[in-house]
C-alpha cells in the first residue's frame, strides 16, 4: 500500500511540474502554425524562442514565473482558439464553452500555485463569466485574433491583480487602459 501511495505522490508531482510546460509547448506549436510571419525560418525561430524562453523562466524560478506563464498560456490558447474557430468553422457556442472552461481551469491553477484558495472557485466562476461575455462581444469586432486575445488576456490580468491579489487599483487600471488603448490604436480596422 505504501508503495502505491508513494508512486501516486510521485505521479501527482510529475503532472504538477510538467503540465504547464506541455500546455505551453502545444500552444506555441499551434501559435507557430497559425501565425504567418512571411518566412518559414522566422516562424520557426520565433516559436522556438517563445517556448525556450518560457521554459527557461519556468525552470529558473517556478514560483516567480508562474504568473507570466499562465498569462502567456491564456494568450496563446485564446489566439489558437480564434484561429481554430475561423479555420475549421467551429460553432460559436463550442468556442464559448471552451473559453469558459479554459479560463476557469487556468484561474484555479493559478490560485492553487499562488496559495489563494479562499473563495477561488467563486472568483474563477465570476472571471469565466466575464471572459465569456467579452469573448462574445469581441467575436463581432472585425479585427485580427491577435488583438482580441490580447484584450482578453489584459482583462484576466486585471482581474487577477485587482480582485484576487487586492493590489492598488489605480496602477493596474492605468496599465490595463494603456495596453488596451495601444491595441485598439495599432489594430488594423477594415473599412466596411
Amino acid at each position: 500500500m505504501t508503495f502505491w501511495l508513494s508512486w501516486g505522490r510521485i505521479f501527482k508531482n510529475l503532472i504538477k511540474e510538467i503540465a504547464l510546460p506541455l500546455l505551453l509547448f502545444l500552444l506555441t506549436v499551434l501559435f507557430w502554425y497559425f501565425k504567418g510571419f512571411g518566412t518559414g525560418f522566422f516562424n520557426n525561430l520565433f516559436a522556438l524562442f517563445l517556448f525556450l524562453g518560457a521554459l527557461f523562466f519556468y525552470i529558473k524560478n517556478r514560483s516567480e514565473a508562474i504568473d507570466f506563464l499562465i498569462f502567456l498560456a491564456l494568450f496563446l490558447g485564446l489566439f489558437d482558439l480564434y484561429n481554430i474557430q475561423y479555420t475549421f468553422f467551429i460553432p460559436s457556442l463550442m468556442a464559448q464553452l471552451f473559453v469558459f472552461v479554459y479560463t476557469f481551469l487556468l484561474f484555479l491553477y493559478l490560485s492553487y500555485e499562488k496559495r489563494h484558495l479562499k473563495k477561488s472557485a467563486l472568483a474563477a466562476l465570476g472571471l469565466s463569466i466575464c471572459m465569456l461575455e467579452v469573448f462574445y462581444v469581441l467575436s463581432f469586432w472585425p479585427t485580427n485574433p491577435l488583438s482580441k486575445s490580447f484584450v482578453l488576456t489584459v482583462i484576466f490580468y486585471a482581474y487577477w491583480f485587482i480582485i484576487v491579489m487586492q493590489a492598488k487599483i489605480i496602477p493596474y487600471l492605468v496599465i490595463v487602459g494603456a495596453a488596451t488603448f495601444l491595441v485598439l490604436v495599432t489594430t488594423r480596422w477594415p473599412l466596411i
